[in-house]
């Protein structure tokens, strides 16, 4: 689970940091995509800045970021795959469910890890269906950059982000990896099993 650890952590702070992209967007600031990452880095930033905020009200607002950006549909649907097919309409609502609660809980965690880094925007372009728009993480400390896409569907006025590639990994191959070893060993029960007891919830 390392690299899912790390891909998650990396993809928080990559939409934490979308909040500062104004100095690295340059020829790119009519790009409406890269314009989409922008106003979703700030409103997380909103997020964070807010001290007056309680740990389960900052959670709550950014669950709403979170839901209005992601096509958590579509991404749950692609990370549970071909197990989709043999699950029941009961397994399912609640994989629904708790994959939801999961990521948003993940990724407010991880949002807190925030340290100075920037983010820079290099563009976007169309691929098949998708948009992406490229970009990398800065660190401080002068560190080697870090790529991240941010894979958009939609148009302008309608983007909702189905991936976040980091370094060439993409978070919803990792996660459909990581889901499809658990069903496959234990079935539906142990990966909904499973997910409760990361989000804290009962059967």
């Amino acid at each position: 689970m390392t690299r899912r650890y790390l891909l998650l952590r990396l993809g928080a702070m990559a939409l934490a940091l979308a909040g500062f992209m104004a100095a690295g967007r340059g020829a790119h600031a009519a790009d409406p995509a890269t314009d989409f990452i922008q106003d979703l880095g700030g409103k997380a930033i909103a997020v964070l800045a807010d001290k007056t905020l309680a740990a389960a009200d900052r959670e709550t607002r950014f669950r709403e970021i979170f839901l209005s950006a992601f096509d958590v549909p579509a991404i749950g649907q692609f990370v549970l795959g071909r197990y989709r097919r043999s699950a029941t309409p009961d397994q399912l609502a609640e994989f629904d469910r708790l994959y939801t609660d999961d990521v948003v809980k993940t990724y407010s965690r991880r949002l807190s890890q925030y340290k100075g880094e920037q983010l820079k925007t290099l563009g976007s372009q169309v691929q098949g269906d998708e948009t992406v728009v490229r970009s990398q993480i800065i660190s401080p400390n002068g560190g080697k950059p870090v790529s991240v896409d941010w894979r958009l569907t939609g148009s302008a006025g309608s983007y909702k982000i189905v991936d976040v590639v980091i370094e060439n990994l993409s978070m919803r191959n990792a996660q459909r990896e990581d889901y499809g070893s658990v069903v496959s060993a234990g079935g539906m029960d142990a990966l909904l099993t499973g997910l409760r007891k990361k989000v804290g919830t009962s059967s």
